[in-house]
């Protein structure tokens, strides 16, 4: 019996602690870069050219994005790990047929859970996930 008052010690520790602490400054002021995005029931689509497809946090809740041949830019708060994206607004320059400029955009706003793995970052928002390399 002496072992159960350090379980419950070890489980009021691990209750405490986060799997994924995620610090503001993990993610801000860097260049990320789309590799990947998933939707349910639907392949894995890889993004060619990562440095087009693009997510800056600013210090000051400005996000700047590029999506192909447009820039955007918008407002986002980041609360814990979760990340609301205010309006994103682009440029309305015509991509190249194959571009992933829309669905990107689109993928954004909202509000999406934040994780960082390695070095990259993970937005999943509903049914879709958009990975990030730094």
């Amino acid at each position: 019996m002496r072992a159960f008052p350090f379980v419950v010690l070890l489980a009021l520790l691990a209750a405490g602690c986060d799997d994924n602490p995620l610090k503001p400054s993990d993610i801000k002021e860097v260049t990320w870069k789309l590799e990947t995005i998933e939707r349910a029931g639907v392949p894995t689509i890889t993004v060619p050219t990562p440095e087009q497809y693009t997510l800056r946090l600013g210090n000051d809740g400005r996000l700047n994005v590029r999506a192909d041949c447009n820039q955007c830019s918008g407002t986002y708060a980041l609360e814990g790990n979760t990340l609301k994206v205010g309006n994103v607004a682009c440029t309305l320059i015509g991509c190249p047929a194959g571009s992933l400029d829309g669905a990107y955009a689109a993928a954004l706003g909202g509000s999406s859970t934040v994780a960082i793995s390695d070095s990259h970052l993970i937005l999943r928002n509903g049914e879709v996930t958009l990975r990030f390399r730094n």
